[in-house]
């Protein structure tokens, strides 16, 4: 149980998907190998996200950190666009919609 919260708070550490502000995000352990009596550790590991219902094929967004705590940090760059709960995407729309 302790790693299931574990788990699910470094999932409130990241910051919302900038396109689509919500969909799916999980971690992967990337470069995984059995070694005889038990599974290596991760060369790296990998913060994956799919945008819920964005049109056109199923899209993935991938950020990799040598560890989690580094993947967590490349998730969460943003440039100086200012971020709302529904993403920079829907911001980016209003902006347009505004100076039409």
């Amino acid at each position: 149980m302790q790693a299931e919260e574990a788990k699910d708070d470094d999932l409130k550490r990241l910051l919302p998907c900038p396109f689509c502000g919500g969909g799916i995000t999980e971690f992967h352990d990337n470069g995984r190998v059995w070694a005889g009596m038990k599974y290596s550790d991760p060369i790296s590991v990998s913060v994956r996200h799919w945008c819920a219902e964005a049109p056109g094929p199923s899209r993935l967004i991938e950020r990799i950190g040598r560890n989690k705590e580094q993947a967590i940090e490349r998730w969460n760059m943003r440039s100086n666009v200012e971020l709302t709960g529904a993403g920079t995407a829907s911001v980016l729309n209003a902006k347009l919609g505004a100076e039409q």
